[in-house]
């Protein structure tokens, strides 16, 4: 816990290090309309003394379920941006004051990053953000359409269009201000959020006319974040909780269909089996979850990150240059050094792009094989892009 908060120092955040200037401007683009947002709300809009009590609540949810989901949520893959925890958030923003709905949405992310998932804070912080500047749009046009509050509404079919209409809202701002960290997204994915707004809607409206069912809505979250843990561990390696091989493969490959720049790092464990030889396995399988735990930290939510076999990872860069590739390859095998179990491990890195070296993902990961092999090849611990003979 200290050493999270530790991470919650401005000049110490990771944002600095990201190489792309216009991407640390419009992640805190959005921090700042985001706080904004609270202030002009509290500025202009007075907070009812009605909305006090939901508002109670839905921290108390916020809190707590991450707590309930938190052996489920650690095993599943990290999609920040694909969130059951929208079902508090999206009631909060139907229910209460905008500046009350931020607050909740911000615990809920902060709840999931200090006791879940302590990922770099600026992801979490942005994330966070860009719900609550959804929220915002939502709120918005569900007052002007309506006339009113959502507490005070018929319970009719237009009612009902609105609310659904809101919802609506609330996932195109969300995934349109979230564009560069939907690559590994699927549609089963936009479903699953979809349904937990959906959710949220009776939520709301429990919260309005029959509290007790929030209970109820409780047991059927875990459920559904059950149901998404049996997806999800068809699709990873046991070991390290990465995409295994043939999810990477056809997650990666459909990503290159679109035609869009990418990179492509192969890495390699560097003399790994005297590790395994000298400690045994077990030690050799805290090696590869520690250093999948390095990588994970190293990449953004858009790129693509498996296990390919043995001590090797693959991990694909959408909208990536050879140039912003190496960096990060530099990057994680800096970070790969300075990591021990019982013993140093270091690794090597190949570096392809993609069209440059190739138009398929079998010619890009060719490529960057072969890359792979060079570095192996000069000694090790070094990261070499791929050079055509």
């Amino acid at each position: 816990m200290a050493d999270q908060i530790g991470r919650m120092g401005v000049r110490r955040w990771a944002l600095w290090q990201l190489s792309n200037r216009a991407r640390i401007g419009y992640v805190l683009a959005v921090d700042i309309l985001a706080v904004t947002g609270v202030v002009f709300a509290l500025s202009l809009i007075p907070v009812p003394s009605a909305d006090l009590l939901p508002f109670v609540l839905l921290i108390s949810c916020a809190l707590v379920y991450p707590e309930l989901s938190r052996p489920i949520e650690r095993s599943r893959i990290s999609r920040p941006f694909i969130d059951l925890n929208a079902v508090w958030m999206f009631a909060a923003i139907l229910l209460l004051h905008p500046a009350l709905s931020a607050v909740v949405i911000a615990v809920s992310y902060f709840a999931q990053w200090v006791r879940v998932r302590p990922d770099r804070l600026y992801r979490k912080a942005f994330f966070a953000s860009a719900t609550i500047v959804a929220g915002y749009a939502a709120s918005a046009g569900y007052a002007v359409l309506s006339h009113g509050k959502f507490d005070d509404a018929p319970r009719d079919i237009v009612s009902f269009s609105l609310v659904v209409g809101a919802g609506l809202v609330f996932l195109i701002f969300k995934w349109a201000l979230c564009y560069f960290c939907h690559a590994t997204a699927t549609p089963g994915d936009y479903a699953l959020e979809a349904s937990t707004i959906a959710l949220g809607i009776v939520v709301g409206w429990a919260l309005v006319d029959w509290p007790f069912v929030l209970l109820l809505i409780i047991g059927i979250t875990l459920v559904m974040h059950r149901s998404v843990q049996f997806r999800d561990q068809a699709r990873t390696d046991p070991k390290t909780g990465l995409l295994n091989s043939a999810s990477w493969s056809n997650d990666a490959e459909a990503h290159l269909k679109r035609g869009e720049k990418a990179a492509l790092l192969m890495l390699d464990l560097d003399n790994f089996k005297s590790i395994n030889d000298r400690y045994g396995h077990l030690v050799g399988d805290k090696h590869l979850k520690g250093v999948a735990e390095v990588l994970r930290a190293e990449v953004r939510g858009t790129d693509i990150l498996g296990r390919f076999g043995g001590e090797e990872f693959v991990i694909l860069l959408p909208a990536t240059s050879q140039q912003d590739a190496m960096a990060v390859a530099e990057r994680i095998r800096r970070r790969v050094e300075r990591f021990a179990v019982e013993d140093a491990v270091t690794v090597s890195v190949g570096v392809a792009a993609h069209p440059d070296h190739g138009t398929s993902l079998e010619e890009v990961m060719n490529a960057a094989d072969l890359a792979l092999l060079a570095a192996k090849a000069a000694g090790r611990n070094r990261t070499l892009l791929f050079a055509a003979p």
